[in-house]
């Protein structure tokens, strides 16, 4: 018996030191945090990958331990697999693409007729995680990336995930991960939505406590600013919302649940009860596309200035739907809910859906009460 024991204690041993032995290996990967995506003027890609370092890679000597905890790599071939496999040369460790918390590409990759069989290959590549968040930014891709750095948290990813998860939260920018599109872009309904991002033109210095002269109103840290939707088409980005109408897509679409207007100068916080209701009505005239939106509110407000803001919000949405169906793009769920009223995806299919969306009148009902 006690040989049994010791011949077990020295299996278990062997397996904890050869564990140990193989955790060497963590540092023998390139663990991507960012990836982006930007088209070359010739008709490659170029990919460029935010890679924190790990372990003491301080250089010999150095005790401070200063410098960024982050490094940039970056790559240019034909396609996604040419310009992957460049950017796996220029990358002194393997890459590891379990990890991604944002994939950015810019305005012009995105622009392309191939941008969602690009990002389908890039969905469908082994062990990448395609839960990451999908932006579309305004300019390059690589500059944005190789200008990210923690503001508030220690951490890169931990900050860009609490921070994405803030503006989404407050509608600022919609939900959207890299899997969304993937199934939405290939899918028979609805269109897909990424998050919008800009570059600022001038860089705010660490700890800014007050605006530049005649500039904006807000003070931050950080030069990429996440405020809008990027809109989609068949899989194409054909342009963007900003903050204000992102949230109001928000609301439409159940992804946020509260609305801030201003009223006579002071903030009101609308409470949207039991979300939008979207509907659409068939006949022989066409479809009708329909939005019920009942808001409460806690605030003291005439009853009056509440009729003055329902008609404002009515008119906004109208508005935004409009555009939307100018662009020949339907970001709002109405494709689901008139799909239900076909038998088969054959009837569904025949009935040129694009075409009675894009010509679809519009009614939306907003009632608001104070509780």
């Amino acid at each position: 018996m006690r040989v049994t024991r010791l011949f077990a204690l020295a299996v278990a041993l062997c397996l904890i030191l050869g564990g140990c032995q193989r955790t060497g290996e963590l540092e023998n990967q390139a663990y991507v945090l960012i990836l982006g995506v930007d088209l070359l003027p010739e008709g490659g890609l170029r990919l460029t990958a935010r890679v924190p370092k790990v372990g003491n890679s301080a250089p010999e000597g150095d005790k401070s331990g200063g410098g960024s905890k982050y490094l940039t790599f970056a790559a240019e071939g034909d396609g996604w697999a040419g310009a992957r496999e460049a950017l796996e040369r220029a990358t002194p460790r393997p890459l590891n693409l379990s990890h991604i918390v944002l994939l950015v590409i810019s305005r012009a990759a995105a622009s392309e007729d191939g941008c969602f069989d690009l990002l389908r290959q890039i969905a469908e590549t082994p062990h990448l995680y395609t839960t990451a968040r999908l932006v579309v930014c305004a300019g390059d891709a690589g500059e944005f990336i190789g200008g990210l750095q923690t503001v508030i948290g220690t951490q890169l990813s931990a900050e860009l995930n609490a921070m994405l998860n803030h503006y989404a939260n407050e509608g600022f920018i919609p939900e959207s991960s890299l899997a969304d599109f993937y199934y939405a872009g290939g899918s028979v309904y609805s269109d897909p939505v990424a998050a919008y991002a800009t570059m600022s033109t001038a860089p705010r210095s660490e700890g800014a406590d007050s605006p530049e002269p005649g500039g904006s109103a807000e003070a931050v840290p950080m030069q990429q600013r996440y405020e809008g939707a990027a809109l989609f088409r068949e899989g194409r980005f054909i342009g963007a919302l900003g903050p204000e109408d992102t949230r109001l897509l928000g609301l439409i679409r159940g992804d946020i649940g509260a609305l801030t207007v201003d009223v006579d100068g002071s903030p009101v916080e609308l409470t949207l009860q039991g979300g939008a209701k979207r509907r659409v009505d068939m006949g022989e005239g066409g479809a009708l596309l329909r939005v019920d939106m009942d808001f409460k509110t806690l605030d003291a407000v005439m009853e009056n200035r509440l009729q003055s803001v329902s008609d404002r919000l009515r008119s906004s949405v109208m508005d935004l739907i409009a555009r939307c169906q100018a662009l020949g793009c339907e970001p709002f769920g109405f494709s689901e809910r008139a799909a239900a009223r076909y038998a088969t995806l054959n009837d569904w299919l025949s009935c040129d859906w694009r075409r009675l969306y894009a010509e679809a009148g519009v009614d939306i009902r907003v009632r608001m009460r104070k509780l």
